[in-house]
């Protein structure tokens, strides 16, 4: 996968064995359910391995991440 991420510059991979999101970039996993650009991914695949949709969390956002653009759990 390593090898792959620097050919083809794909820097995130999906684990089907637990549905983890790792970033060769940032060199951390990463949590689908709270990046948002990540949930339509993770949720097809929790669907094809387990033939329902995934129970995702609520995410609350504090105000300080309101004020630097990020959208609180009421506008959502």
């Amino acid at each position: 996968m390593l090898q792959h991420s620097q050919q083809i510059n794909h820097c995130l991979a999906l684990s089907y064995s637990d549905l983890s999101v790792w970033c060769f970039a940032c060199d951390s996993y990463l949590d689908a359910q709270v990046i948002m650009q990540l949930r339509p991914v993770y949720e097809t695949a929790y669907i094809l391995k387990f033939g329902e949709a995934p129970p995702f969390r609520s995410v609350e956002c504090s105000k300080g991440d309101q004020a630097e653009g990020g959208a609180s759990s009421a506008d959502s």
